[in-house]
């Protein structure tokens, strides 16, 4: 399928007397062309009246559908699908001689998708549960203490084990972070029609998620070397009884 083209089938019924019908077409991907077509068999022609934008804009007024057969075509650009938000189409035939007129409206986003209503009721729960769970673990990550127990001549005596659960915790607090963040970013491209503010946070997921390698690595570089230095200060300190950063007792 050519995503670049998306095309849609509006049949008019025939009907004995003049009438309006109402359809909804979808939802398409922002900055695409949209190909409509029109099916009627007793039509001398068809034309579009108005196409009207999200923000009350006329876009297109008063245009001849091309004619292939029983079809009638018209492709509206791409150029005039740029704004998130519900289009409407009206538009005129003459259905067995007598003009009938129709109406149909299509949502534009920026990836083509509308959620559920259950699919919002999910992406709302994972959203709150991922944002409790960073916080759980930002909480150890800020309150654990770092530092080894030490004394006022700045020895050691004893090693902090909870600094491995401070790492960790940040690590965790992270990936729910991200987690987070990949779950509003799905729910803001799909219903917030503020492009900017859409945009914004997929920045914001973007530059976080370019981060997120960098500091899974940094985090592991500085266990390992923690766990290198523990190592040497722990010998001393069960030989001398106290151990200092310098290593002058070693």
């Amino acid at each position: 399928m050519d995503k670049k083209k998306v095309v849609f089938f509006f049949l008019i019924l025939v009907l004995p007397f003049v009438s309006a019908s109402v359809s909804n077409l979808g939802t398409f991907e922002m900055g695409q062309d949209i190909n409509f077509i029109q099916a009627c068999s007793s039509c001398s022609f068809n034309n579009i009246t108005s196409i009207i934008s999200p923000n009350s804009t006329t876009l297109i007024q008063d245009v001849e559908m091309n004619r292939t057969g029983n079809n009638y075509n018209y492709t509206l650009n791409s150029s005039f699908t740029n704004e998130i938000g519900k289009y409407v189409v009206t538009g005129i035939g003459d259905v067995d001689g007598v003009n009938t007129i129709w109406t149909f409206y299509f949502y534009i986003t920026q990836t083509g998708f509308d959620l559920e209503t259950s699919e919002s009721i999910l992406y709302i729960i994972i959203l709150i549960v991922t944002f409790i769970l960073f916080l759980a673990f930002l909480y150890p990550a800020i309150t654990i203490s770092y530092s080894n127990k030490t004394e006022p001549d700045g020895s050691i005596t004893r090693i902090n084990r909870a600094k491995y659960l401070k790492l960790l915790s940040f690590w965790f607090a992270y990936g729910f972070l991200m987690w987070f963040l990949q779950t509003l970013n799905a729910i803001s491209t799909s219903f917030i029609k503020l492009t900017y503010l859409s945009n914004f946070i997929t920045n914001i997921f973007s530059y976080s998620q370019g981060l997120s390698v960098g500091i899974t690595f940094l985090i592991l570089a500085i266990i390992m070397i923690e766990v290198w230095k523990d190592i040497f200060l722990s010998q001393t300190i069960k030989k001398h009884g106290k151990a200092f950063l310098d290593g002058r007792l070693m």
